[in-house]
């Protein structure tokens, strides 16, 4: 990583070579300060990007739910899937299932998933959640 170089003191030396009239050396120092930033301004974009993306997978996982075989996301108004358990739980990918008369199948891994019995319906807890404040990162 290239050593980074913006601070106060490099615009005090800008502003001595204006003063003793080397206005191309100020010049040349303020193309190079404004090349730093820059790259500063295009990492710390970049880093917010994964920032945000982190915060969303965190988001989802908080919102994902195993009825003992495939998981379901449910938020406060809906509910979809169900997604393959093994491809979730292996690479972090929701890879939704296929509907089968008896199975569920997988056509990413192959893996089938028996279809419950009528009656065997996935029972959330009867207390309401609370709906969580919205993750804050930057103020």
């Amino acid at each position: 990583m290239k050593k980074r170089t913006i601070h106060a003191t490099n615009f005090r030396k800008v502003l001595e070579l204006f003063r003793n009239n080397r206005e191309q050396d100020a010049e040349k120092l303020l193309k190079i300060i404004q090349e730093e930033y820059l790259e500063l301004y295009n990492e710390n974009k970049e880093l917010r990007s994964q920032i945000k993306e982190v915060a969303d997978i965190l988001d989802l996982a908080s919102c994902m739910e195993f009825d003992g075989q495939k998981y379901w996301i449910d938020e406060d108004t809906e509910k979809s899937g169900p997604y393959c358990q093994v491809c979730y739980d292996r690479d972090g990918v929701l890879i939704r299932l296929q509907e089968k008369e008896k199975h569920w199948e997988c056509y990413s891994c192959q893996n089938l998933f028996v279809k419950m019995p009528t009656g065997n319906v996935i029972h959330k807890s009867s207390l309401k959640k609370e709906p969580k404040p919205p993750l804050q990162l930057f103020k």
